[in-house]
């Protein structure tokens, strides 16, 4: 009986213990504050019934932060500004549908792609005359602000580009008959058109571009490897296909 209550006693010491550094792990974790958007649907929106962000995005960076072993402190920025803040330092990480290019690459890095994208024209349902890219000189045409949707209409096209800081006003003023089209992500637009469009838009001419999304860090940032072995072990292990399959109802292509 001795060495039982011995032995039941050394057993609670040491699950206190157990528990006592799994406490401590918690708070030695590091926070670090993440900018993202405040409105680009899937990939990052606020659940206006949970006052909650959600998205892809949202849910890979978490999971990355959980496998890295970091806590988040998210911050929620026009996308524009997110851009300059990386390149200032003043955000930890910036996860936004933000496409890698050679010019934001120059101010900060990126990860290692987690998502192929590209760009799209949109117009009215009822649009006849604008049938690709090569009809919208003259006209106008919606895109959201310092976006690589707004640097592909200046060096390809002469259309009269109007930006708005929420790609969503960009999309009301098109079915209002403010403008004529909206290019913008593929992704985005493709949802929109189904969730919200409901028979006012189309998409019309090819996908515009190759391009891909990164996770941004200030330049030099330990964090860049640490969460690309993440991003891989997760490609790997097909718990980055389950959330791409949760937010766009199928797996990656790229998926073995």
């Amino acid at each position: 009986m001795a060495a039982a209550v011995l032995a039941a006693c050394g057993g609670a010491d040491e699950t206190g213990g157990d528990e006592a550094g799994e406490a401590e792990a918690e708070e030695d974790r590091p926070e670090y504050t993440v900018a993202t958007d405040t409105n680009y649907v899937p990939f990052e929106f606020l659940n206006t019934e949970t006052g909650e962000m959600e998205g892809f995005d949202i849910d890979l960076i978490h999971a990355i932060a959980d496998r890295v072993g970091f806590d988040i402190n998210l911050e929620t920025v026009e996308f524009d500004g997110i851009v300059s803040g990386m390149g200032t330092g003043r955000y930890d990480i910036g996860i936004a549908g933000m496409t890698i290019t050679e010019e934001r690459a120059e101010n900060f890095d990126f990860s290692d792609p987690y998502y192929d994208a590209g760009l799209i024209l949109a117009v009215r349902a009822d649009e006849e005359e604008i049938q690709s890219v090569d009809d919208v000189d003259g006209r106008p045409v919606a895109t959201r602000a310092a976006t690589t949707s707004y640097d592909y209409l200046e060096e390809n096209t002469d259309a009269q580009i109007q930006t708005f800081p929420d790609i969503v006003n960009a999309y009301q003023d098109l079915t209002a008959g403010r403008v004529d089209a909206v290019i913008y992500d593929l992704p985005n637009v493709l949802y929109y058109i189904e969730t919200e469009a409901l028979g006012d838009m189309k998409t019309v001419g090819d996908t515009l571009t190759g391009e891909q999304y990164g996770i941004a860090f200030p330049s030099g940032s330990e964090l860049t490897e640490q969460v690309n072995e993440a991003l891989a072990e997760m490609m790997e292990d097909g718990s980055y296909g389950d959330i791409y399959e949760e937010w766009f109802g199928e797996r990656p292509s790229n998926e073995e």
